[in-house]
């Protein structure tokens, strides 16, 4: 998959850049969205279940993302002969898991029309996000330097 390890670590570390960027955009997007307007939810009733649903998938996402990141076994065959692919595979899916809470932020925030969901949500993707890099720098020193 990758040459050697600097090109992989380049496009990480942009993979990383671009993911802890987006949801500065979406927060700008919402804001400018509901300026000064309500929600398009129809029904502002829905809010409060539809926070406790996202609110309960996030849990699962970051129970997902503690999986990938820590398990041993997942890519097992993989990193037999491609161990530095596979960081990337498994660094690449944590922040993807990462990025989903700040998604989850925008959809509560343009239904609500209040930019404190998207706030929360892009806190816990920041937090996420950080911590599968802290995650991939480990798995990276463990890696041979081809």
């Amino acid at each position: 998959m990758f040459p050697n390890k600097a090109k992989m670590v380049r496009r990480a570390n942009l993979l990383f850049v671009i993911f802890a960027f987006a949801p500065d955009l979406y927060l700008v997007t919402a804001t400018l969205a509901t300026l000064g307007k309500p929600g398009f939810a129809r029904d502002p009733n829905v809010i409060p279940l539809l926070f406790l649903g996202l609110a309960l998938v996030s849990l699962a996402n970051i129970s997902a993302t503690v999986f990938v990141q820590t398990s041993r076994k997942l890519m097992l065959e993989r990193a037999r002969y491609d161990p530095i692919g596979r960081a990337y595979l498994i660094a690449s899916l944590g922040a993807v898991l990462s990025e989903a809470h700040a998604i989850f932020g925008l959809v509560l925030s343009l239904l609500s029309g209040s930019i404190f969901y998207g706030i929360g949500f892009t806190i816990v993707a920041w937090a996420s996000l950080w911590w599968v890099r802290r995650r991939f720098k480990q798995n990276l020193a463990s890696l041979p330097n081809e």
